[in-house]
């Protein structure tokens, strides 16, 4: 048994269906959450504050649009988080029967001064290795490893936001037309006529305004004042410190400083820098501490939340690409009625042999039951996948992929869809356990997924 502090910073996992009960998890022989020096049932008064800790903060949650506390993680191509389902529901009306049930969503919460994490149940190294190899940047020997003193949503908007940054900088500084006014020897824009008449003489010069690039705008220097106090934090010079060039170069920019209540109204629409959007949305959460303990003050509410299963399927697909044609994630080609409208339809994974010829896959981050396999629901969505596609190409293989921390294999089935038999596969993405020979072991085990697949 641990502390309230450790147990809601380190010990709640995604996808607890199950259910985690607080008396059976949480040691309160000592004080954790909330002073009782002064108490005389203090076992009392320690199950009172962390009863109302974990109550308050899902009263809070429920006021706040989901939509805005999850974070929508961006890829190459279209992901959509659900919004629909919770962060996390609890059961219970005291801290001997309350229990905590989790979903696909992962991070950190700040509340009230504390920290609520939802880890991944897979180990945060696993995290960390689909945020590094999904974004395309696999220097996975140097991570930026999670610093104790450092929460996990903390370390998660600080990587993440660097990642997104070094994909923004690899098309250069975002810069923009600036109009200037000066005195040149050439005539350059719009001629000042006036000031050009009042000369007492002529001294070979004509005062002009024309329009520059320039790289002093308001995207940039939010940049600039996040990279600033980002280094100037200690513990996170593990994860920032790949990018001291970008810094050097931000730093060229003399502006000043950013007024943040006015600053988030600003877009860049050049299509050439549009990943600069995202750069800016982050580096905006990190100046405004939206994440608490970021920032000097504490703040009574803040996250950084994300669906891991969105992540997991991008993954998926990153690694299924080095063999496989993929057909792009929201291709618009079949829809499905709903009595009003009608719904495009996105398998996860569709994989085309050429010729006609696809296979159809959907991935499932959650647990595959050993006892009733793949849910009814699950398997109807699989099959309209698949019935829908029939009507255009030869559905040559379909199934589930799932993960897991064993190497497992299970039997092929047969689908049987509008009269043609279709092989039906489970197939297990294995996750290497934590430790420090992680990084070798789990890329040995995509080399090995993706020559069984």
């Amino acid at each position: 048994m641990t502390q309230a502090v450790e147990f809601f910073k380190n010990e709640i996992k995604d996808n607890n269906f199950d259910g985690i009960k607080l008396s059976n998890n949480i040691d309160i022989t000592q004080d954790s959450l909330c002073s009782t020096n002064r108490k005389r049932d203090k076992e009392y008064y320690r199950k009172k504050c962390i009863y109302e800790f974990i109550t308050n903060l899902s009263t809070e949650i429920a006021t706040k649009n989901i939509e805005d506390i999850i974070t929508q993680i961006t890829f190459d191509e279209e992901f959509e988080a659900n919004t629909k389902q919770k962060i996390f529901e609890l059961s219970g009306y005291s801290f001997n029967d309350l229990t905590i049930y989790t979903s696909n969503i992962v991070g950190s919460i700040n509340f009230q001064g504390k920290q609520f994490n939802i880890n991944s149940r897979f180990g945060n190294e696993f995290l960390e290795y689909m945020i590094a190899s999904s974004s395309g940047f696999l220097e996975l020997e140097n991570l930026g490893t999670l610093d104790k003193s450092v929460g996990l949503g903390e370390w998660l908007l600080i990587y993440y936001w660097k990642i997104q940054l070094k994909k923004a900088f690899a098309f250069g500084m975002y810069k923009t037309y600036q109009e200037k006014t000066d005195n040149i020897s050439t005539l350059r824009g719009r001629l000042h006529t006036q000031s050009y008449i009042k000369k007492s003489y002529f001294d070979g010069k004509i005062k002009c305004s024309f329009k520059e690039h320039s790289y002093n705008n308001i995207i940039n220097t939010t940049i600039s004042q996040a990279l600033k106090k980002v280094f100037k934090k200690e513990n996170y010079r593990n994860i920032v410190q790949d990018i001291y060039e970008i810094k050097n170069a931000f730093d060229t920019i003399e502006a000043k400083r950013v007024n943040l209540s006015l600053a988030s109204n600003h877009k860049v629409l050049n299509p050439f820098y549009v990943k600069y959007n995202e750069v800016y949305k982050l580096s905006l959460a990190i100046l405004n501490n939206n994440f608490a303990s970021i920032g000097e003050k504490s703040q009574d509410f803040s996250a950084f939340l994300f669906d891991i299963s969105l992540l997991f399927e991008h993954h998926i697909r990153k690694i299924l690409q080095q063999k496989f044609k993929l057909f792009e994630k929201n291709k618009k080609e079949f829809t499905l009625p709903n009595g009003i409208y009608e719904n495009n339809i996105y398998p996860d994974i569709i994989i085309n042999h050429g010729d006609g010829k696809i296979s159809i896959f959907d991935v499932k981050y959650k647990h595959f039951n050993k006892t009733k396999g793949v849910s009814r629901e699950d398997r109807f969505q699989l099959t309209s996948y698949v019935a829908t596609h029939l009507s255009k190409y030869d559905v040559i293989a379909c199934g589930f992929i799932y993960p897991s921390h064993e190497e497992e294999k299970i039997e092929p089935q047969i689908l049987k869809v509008c009269q043609k038999e279709i092989p039906f596969h489970i197939y297990f993405y294995p996750i290497a356990a934590s430790g420090n020979s992680f990084i070798k072991n789990q890329k040995n085990n995509d080399i090995n997924f993706l020559e069984y697949f």
